[in-house]
């Protein structure tokens, strides 16, 4: 749904003082995320006469994970009237995904298998200071009341199909507010489930951990010239994996805006909302607003908690030991500087334990939760800001539905809490056949072509900029034929795992442990990737990926 509204700057204000407009709302989001905006920013759309507040614990938006987008999440900004062409302006544009397999004997980048998946359309690597206030911005124009810094005291709200009482507190005054129903959109931070006692790390097939920073002078992947395949665009244009036993890095390049002061950056938001004048260009912008933009590239390990001993040894040991490990890593990591106050903090590596959860449950009378705080799989293939804002506009709908209704009890949103459930069962196992196929290159290569099928054919369907019930499945994770084959490869992988598993330790094992297994996904998925050949286009490098097409060709 396309937008025109007259741009009016007090949007872009902090937080009117702290206080409500109002006593009464049909809706009261907690967290202003990119799902929470999105879901509120699509109700005030479908119906502009609703009373929607959203309250946010931060006083302004800040650094955050969570800086690759896909198709999916940017046809979500398209829908509620952001543009493309700020989206290219803000941020570095990303073109799809690449997969480098190394392990100790690979010495180079430029020397290991690698796979890579075109996107279907442009997406970008942002900075979520800006992207957020964007959203925040956006979200005003079309009516949403936003108030930052409003710390919501659960403990003192009551929730119930009949309606719900919030309190909040903005500094030390406290407020009150009444709604029919509550949103949790607090991220991780699952704040409904936390409370309720419903918030689960435990029962996942493995846990992983990250530690992560900001990188400036490292060894670009886009400005290397000796590459083996020529890329339809640049290596730094496409979201990089390097991928190894214990887990995997990602490469992410960005423009950072860090050191644009948040006055001015409401005065660079002001340019792209509610105006059809010509944009000026990146350079004009910065040059207008004296704050030139910066590249860095962000870079992370997310390790499986059941292959890695360094991550409890702390983030500075994990990390060095992985970036030391693998030659193709520390070759590219060579004379790196690591930021060490990029986005104000005291620790130029973060670190997160344990990232993956899910709340136990996500609807009740009353309430429900969306995005994040509903589950959070892994960053593996950027799952969180695509599948999150899925759930919000599901929800949205089913919003729609209970108003209608005037029913807000568990029961009137059962769809939206089996679509979720199945959502994240389905991201879970798609995300652990990624990490599995890091066992062995062509298993990658066989895993991202299995993938990319449904994907492409979802996403070939519905390029445009009306996001709909059809956008919620995702990548077509959700259809049926897609579903049973995944299931099946998730046990043959698996399998292999423990099979090995019983004979050597995780240091002792190599690819040729594991070629029995992609020879088994080789028997099992050759046909169906045959037949879909005009559905993955993609691009390979190096000897131990290039001979698969040889080896297809026989088995089928």
């Amino acid at each position: 749904m396309s937008v025109q509204t007259n741009y009016n700057s007090n949007y872009l204000g902090s937080n009117h003082l702290g206080k409500s407009s109002r006593s009464e709302y049909q809706v009261v989001v907690i967290g202003a995320g990119p799902q929470g905006i999105l879901y509120a920013s699509w109700l005030k759309q479908a119906r502009p006469e609703l009373q929607v507040i959203v309250l946010e614990r931060e006083t302004k938006p800040k650094f955050k994970i969570g800086e690759s987008t896909l198709s999916g999440f940017c046809k979500a900004l398209r829908s509620v009237g952001i543009s493309q062409e700020a989206l290219q302006l803000l941020f570095f544009p990303k073109n799809g995904l690449g997969f480098f397999h190394v392990d100790e004997s690979i010495a180079k980048v430029t020397e290991a298998p690698e796979y890579i998946l075109e996107t279907f359309d442009e997406t970008f690597q942002v900075e979520r200071r800006l992207l957020d206030g964007l959203l925040i911005a956006n979200a005003r124009r079309l009516g949403v009341e936003v108030i930052q810094g409003a710390k919501v005291e659960l403990a003192n709200s009551e929730f119930s199909a009949r309606g719900n009482q919030i309190v909040y507190r903005y500094q030390q005054q406290k407020y009150e507010l009444k709604s029919r129903l509550v949103v949790d959109a607090s991220g991780p931070a699952s704040v409904i489930a936390r409370h309720l006692g419903l918030y689960n790390k435990e029962n996942v097939n493995f846990q992983s951990n990250a530690v992560w920073g900001y990188f400036k002078n490292l060894n670009r992947l886009g400005d290397r010239q000796d590459w083996s395949n020529v890329a339809q665009f640049s290596r730094d244009e496409y979201t990089q994996h390097f991928c190894f036993r214990e887990g995997w890095m990602w490469y992410i390049p960005l423009i950072s805006w860090e050191n644009v002061p948040d006055a001015q950056s409401d005065s660079i938001l002001n340019r792209f909302l509610g105006s059809e004048a010509q944009l000026p260009t990146k350079e004009e912008l910065a040059a207008l607003h004296g704050c030139p933009e910066e590249d860095v590239v962000s870079i992370g390990m997310v390790l499986r908690q059941d292959r890695d001993s360094q991550f409890a040894q702390g983030r500075k040991v994990a990390f060095d030991h992985y970036a030391s490990k693998y030659p193709a890593i520390q070759q590219m990591l060579g004379g790196a500087e690591l930021i060490s106050d990029l986005y104000g903090t005291q620790q130029p590596l973060r670190a997160r334990a344990n990232i993956r959860g899910y709340a136990e449950q996500i609807v009740g009378d009353g309430w429900l939760s969306i995005g994040e705080a509903a589950f959070f799989v892994d960053p593996l293939i950027s799952p969180g800001l695509t599948g999150g804002v899925a759930t919000a506009y599901f929800a949205a709908q089913s919003t729609l539905k209970a108003l209608d209704n005037e029913n807000f009890s568990r029961q009137m949103f059962t769809d939206y809490e089996f679509y979720a459930r199945k959502l994240y069962e389905a991201l879970e196992r798609d995300n652990q056949l990624v990490y599995m196929s890091f066992n062995h290159p062509q298993a990658i290569e066989l895993i991202q072509r299995f993938q990319e099928i449904d994907a492409r054919r979802h996403f070939n369907q519905h390029i445009c900029s009306d996001y709909s019930l059809a956008d919620t499945n995702v990548w077509g994770i959700l259809n049926p034929l897609y579903q049973s084959l995944q299931k099946q490869l998730w046990q043959i992988m698996r399998q292999a795992e423990i099979t090995v598993g019983e004979h050597k330790a995780i240091e002792e094992q190599s690819i040729k442990d594991y070629e029995f297994m992609v020879e088994q996904i080789n028997v099992y998925l050759s046909s169906y990737l045959n037949s879909h050949l005009e559905l993955t286009p993609y691009i390979t490098q190096n000897e131990v990926t290039e001979k698969l097409e040889t080896e297809l060709a026989f088995v089928k």
